[in-house]
């Protein structure tokens, strides 16, 4: 049997066994027929065997109900264009498969083109106007030409809802990418985050991403190439002699494109020119992973940047911070014959705390940087109460005890988050639970959770150290002591997490000791 261009697709005659259904070897555009006649698939597979669009064949499936199409539409997401008889089990099956498809499965990109052997039952213009599809045609005047020219415009048009569809998508992912990495501190950590996010923003699986590409950022000054992060067909690396000698030569010159996504048949770079270092994002691999919508890509890459930079401007003031801090803690610490080492030690002692109790990574981050600030007051007392060697009692004891006032004075005239942090640690430090402490008399959840943290981290490395008024305690009598205090001096929930976590407190202790 043949067909030409103007003979009908659909004249009802029963086609001869010649017609065998040609195998496609390429999986192309996926065409679902659904119809109740044999005779109907195999002419319709005939008259489109050699069409092509975009260079990609068709792959033709089929169904011979309504309710055998619902399974093939399930099972296959991704069918671009549906031939849909009307009138198969019921009437109006082929009508009734359209509002399924559109409303139970909520599919909205494939292209529903109407077949109907009986006209009469209902009007083009009404079909049209009630349901969401694409064309509505009589089998008879379906001719090969025909058919072939509606495939071609449903194509297109399927080809270009699904490209405006990645976009959205690509630009959602973009804006949910920006905002995940921006909660991540660390620099490293967060250009290794940026190229986990860039393969699942590239609508390619990311494991295969991944496994099939080298993706790097690089940061670049005057001639010196460093990585930063380094995925390397799935493995992480923090340095590659390969890649650094590749980038080295690539961008030895200096010229090439700045702030615009490049794209070479092996490769793709990216150079940002924000801050004082050149930051390359690079991608090594397989021509059809980088031929990804390069503006997207540079949008994405752009935005990176520009966070990258912020975070390690942030960085530097982080580091400018905890400098000060320690500077201002050793110089309170010398004046009372301690070392620089108690407060750092506290430190990690309150941020190991905070995180066994769950709190926002930025109250973990305030919090270790300003608990080295809870006896900064005692700048403010005389070294002959400072250094009495013995137990302050009257007096004294009253003179030792403003220094919470002093340090929660002097940190509060600062609107720097850390030293707000540190004014209310000093103040609160030594307020106890059952409301028997000072300098305000504060008891239970009155006290800020800052305060009860350092209020147990202080006092378990101060009676694990020589002082001038004490030998060390024994860890045995340490832990005694704090559980003798539970519900008293400290909170009954962080003396639990003391003893969940001693071992690492332990740790701390002998790592980071006095000598």
């Amino acid at each position: 049997m043949t067909l030409n261009d103007e003979s009908p697709l659909f004249s009802m005659e029963e086609i001869t066994e010649e017609f065998v259904e040609k195998q496609i070897e390429e999986t192309g555009w996926k065409i679902l027929i659904v119809d109740d006649e044999e005779s109907i698939h195999n002419v319709t597979e005939l008259a489109l065997s050699g069409f092509t669009f975009a260079e990609k064949p068709l792959t033709f499936l089929h169904a011979y109900s309504a309710k055998e199409a619902e399974q093939v539409l399930k099972r296959e997401p991704d069918i671009a264009v549906t031939l849909l008889d009307v009138v198969m089990e019921s009437e109006s099956a082929g009508l009734d498969l359209v509002d399924v498809i559109r409303t139970k499965l909520d599919n909205h990109h494939v292209r529903i083109i109407l077949r109907t052997g009986q006209p009469g039952q209902a009007p083009e213009y009404d079909v049209i106007k009630k349901y969401d599809i694409n064309d509505y045609k009589e089998k008879t005047e379906l001719t090969n030409q025909k058919l072939n020219t509606v495939i071609y415009s449903a194509l297109r048009s399927y080809r270009d809802i699904t490209a405006i569809n990645r976009t959205r998508m690509g630009l959602e992912q973009i804006i949910d990418a920006t905002a995940s990495l921006l909660q991540i501190q660390s620099f490293k950590t967060f250009a290794k985050g940026t190229l986990q996010q860039m393969a699942a923003m590239m609508h390619i699986d990311a494991e295969v991403v991944i496994a099939e590409t080298t993706t790097v950022f690089a940061e670049k000054k005057h001639t010196q190439i460093e990585l930063v992060a380094c995925i390397d067909h799935g493995v992480v690396k923090d340095a590659d002699e390969r890649i650094t000698e590749k980038l080295s030569r690539h961008f030895a010159e200096g010229e090439y494109p700045r702030d615009k996504m490049v794209i070479n048949p092996d490769d793709a770079f990216y150079v940002s020119t924000h801050g004082q270092k050149e930051l390359i994002l690079y991608l090594e691999g397989k021509t059809d992973i980088l031929s990804f919508d390069p503006n997207i890509l540079e949008v994405f890459c752009r935005n990176i940047a520009i966070a990258i930079e912020n975070l390690r401007l942030n960085d530097q003031l982080r580091k400018t911070q905890e400098e000060i801090v320690y500077s201002i803690c050793e110089v309170a610490e010398t004046r009372s014959k301690e070392t620089g080492n108690h407060v750092r030690r506290v430190a990690m002692y309150s941020r190991l705390i905070a995180e066994h109790l769950g709190l926002p990574s930025r109250d973990i981050e305030e919090l270790f940087l300003a608990a080295p600030l809870h006896d900064v007051g005692k700048i403010g007392i005389p070294d002959s109460v400072l250094n009495h060697p013995g137990k302050l009692e009257g007096e004294k004891w009253e003179v030792m005890k403003t220094h919470a006032k002093i340090g929660n004075d002097v940190l509060m005239r600062s609107e720097l988050p850390i030293m707000k942090a540190g004014a209310i640690i000093a103040a609160e430090h030594h307020e106890n639970w059952d409301g028997s402490g000072y300098p305000n008399g504060k008891k239970g959840n009155e006290i800020h959770i800052f305060g009860r943290i350092v209020a147990l981290a202080d006092v378990y490395d101060a009676l694990m150290t020589k002082r001038c008024y004490k030998e060390a305690w024994t860890l045995e009598k340490v832990e005694d002591f704090i559980q003798e205090e539970e519900g008293k001096k400290f909170d009954p929930q962080i003396v639990k997490t003391y003893f969940a976590l001693k071992d690492q407190f332990t740790e701390i202790f002998n790592k980071y000791g006095d000598g």
